[in-house]
């Protein structure tokens, strides 16, 4: 590869975060929420840019909205990372002891994952949210931020750098690449010799090319959007609630909700309720749409369902296995749809919109992975991790 990455560096960089102390991983997390409130003014102007150059490009309404970042939002910034300085990273933790009657003993103990390329477009503060993780869970961590957010990443990058030398930790140990060049990406993701995983957050298009392109494990999901199943024994007011919150708190966000099934038997009462209640929130209902799409803002479908079995095979015909959930009291019709359902997180009478890290009381996350293999739905502290077997003998050998 012809670019300017020290790949040895950052293995070292890795392996002296490993060796680190919780504390001195808190240091940097202190550091870097102080930082990001000193820099408020140059990480707003930064982000104006970027909001202008992508409106002035056209870029779609929904990828405007994932870049934007405003006070309130660069507040929660600081406040993520400081949630994830308040975790325990479970580091050296012994997650299993075997032993045996005058034989050795066996011990799964948690470790880093090692390195790791995070490739993301739009939503700034995924950079921070990789830094905050990647240290506090002993990763080292590289850095492809879109090009469309390059003047807020820069900014937020700075920040980054000021609170690992304040802590005292290699400047290697968190890398962003600026650089718009795909072969440049492309090339990064053969490296299976440097990296130890790739985690891709993204639209589908992008997502799929990375998909295809690694010679490296990826951890991501290529497509959200969420189905909810309004079930005849619903509490209809909850639903409306529900249902409203999971549309329009974040339209353009993975989690939200792009189609409504409603239970025939209710349908004549509900669906003009829930419409009524859509519409006065600007979001456009309709009765026929592309039901594999991820809307990414204010359209919602509505498909009437006759029964439950037709609402689980029209979500297990058209989930992304990303977020689904549904509104009942009945009780044995809800465990049927927990066990029948596969998604990341499943949510009963509750928004689709909680599917998020922070929420999860996580701290943070690195994206909502819809990977069945090490990590499935938000991506935290715990799921940057893995481990390894220590054996203690006392001259034991193999008979």
């Amino acid at each position: 590869m012809k670019h300017d990455i020290n790949f040895h560096s950052i293995r070292r960089a890795a392996l002296i975060l490993s060796r680190s102390s919780e504390a001195q991983r808190n240091a940097f997390l202190s550091h870097l929420a102080d930082e990001i409130a000193r820099a408020k003014r140059a990480i707003l102007s930064a982000n104006a840019r970027d909001v202008a150059k992508a409106r002035a490009e056209k870029l779609p309404q929904s990828f405007v909205e994932r870049l934007i970042l405003d006070a309130e939002g660069l507040a929660h910034l600081s406040k993520k990372v400081l949630s994830v300085k308040r975790l325990k990273s479970g580091l050296g933790e012994v997650i299993e002891t075997k032993t045996s009657k005058g034989g050795p003993t066996f011990s799964k103990v948690r470790v880093p994952l090692g390195v790791l390329a995070v490739i993301y477009e739009a939503r700034p503060e995924v950079t921070t949210d990789v830094a905050a993780l990647c240290v506090k869970s002993g990763n080292a961590a590289i850095l492809k931020g879109g090009s469309a957010a390059v003047e807020t990443n820069k900014v937020l990058f700075s920040c980054v750098r000021k609170a690992l030398l304040k802590a005292k930790l290699p400047l290697s140990a968190v890398n962003f690449i600026a650089t718009s060049d795909r072969s440049f990406t492309n090339a990064l993701l053969k490296r299976h010799d440097a990296i130890d995983l790739v985690i891709a957050r993204g639209g589908y298009a992008m997502v799929k090319a990375i998909m295809d392109e690694s010679r490296i494990p990826v951890l991501a999901h290529s497509a959200g959007g969420a189905r909810v199943y309004v079930h005849k024994s619903a509490d209809q007011a909850l639903a409306v609630k529900v249902l409203v919150n999971a549309k329009i708190t974040k339209p353009a966000a993975c989690n939200s909700l792009d189609t409504i099934l409603v239970d025939r038997s209710i349908a004549p009462s509900f669906v003009p309720r829930v419409t009524k209640a859509m519409e006065a929130c600007g979001v456009l209902v309709k009765r026929e749409i592309d039901w594999d799409e991820e809307t990414l803002g204010l359209k919602v479908g509505i498909k009437v369902v006759s029964g439950e079995g037709d609402a689980l095979a029209f979500i297990d015909r058209h989930s992304k296995r990303h977020t689904e959930g549904i509104i009942a009291k009945d009780r044995s019709v809800i465990k049927r749809f927990v066990d029948s359902v596969d998604a990341a997180a499943l949510f009963v009478n509750a928004s689709t919109r909680l599917h998020d890290g922070y929420v999860f009381g996580l701290g943070s996350e690195m994206g909502i992975s819809t990977s069945k293999l090490h990590a499935r739905g938000p991506v935290g502290l715990t799921e940057l991790t893995t481990y390894k077997w220590i054996v203690f003998g006392h001259g034991d050998i193999r008979k």
